[in-house]
């Protein structure tokens, strides 16, 4: 090659832009996916609180959902079955007891907790999820 065509080739632009993209695209798609995966634990970590905290209210008040026909704790796997699509926690995970405080207030509670390691996280925590615990209460 002469001197001219190389300096043409190297002044070219063609195909400067799918380098750029290419060299972007793996950053870019890690952060797009990490921030989904973000965001779905966060919408579990809600939706576990939110099942324990149903599940001390139906404690305390003494529903028949949750003492009767099923125990509290089976009351609380049934909804986060219901409210996530899958078998995200078992009765081993709620525990419920009766407390005197909660969250420096006095009285008479019924105190939900349930610890789980969520499906979720597999980009963020490749083997496995945290292992979150959410505690609810309501008074009697």
């Amino acid at each position: 090659m002469n001197r001219m065509a190389r300096q043409s080739l190297a002044r070219s632009i063609k195909g400067a832009a799918a380098l750029e993209f290419a060299l972007v695209s793996g950053v870019l798609m890690a952060m797009l996916l990490g921030g989904f995966e973000l965001g779905l634990m966060m919408w579990t970590r809600g939706t576990l609180q939110a099942v324990a905290a149903q599940t001390a209210r139906c404690v305390a008040i003494g529903s028949s959902a949750c003492t009767t026909s099923k125990s509290p704790q089976q009351y609380a796997v049934d909804l986060a079955t219901t409210k996530l699509g899958s078998a995200m926690i078992t009765k081993a995970n709620v525990t419920v007891t009766a407390a005197t405080t909660c969250k420096s207030a006095s009285g008479s509670f019924e105190v939900v907790t349930i610890s789980a390691s969520p499906w979720v996280g597999s980009i963020v925590y490749p083997f496995t999820g945290p292992t979150q615990t959410l505690t609810a209460c309501y008074p009697h």
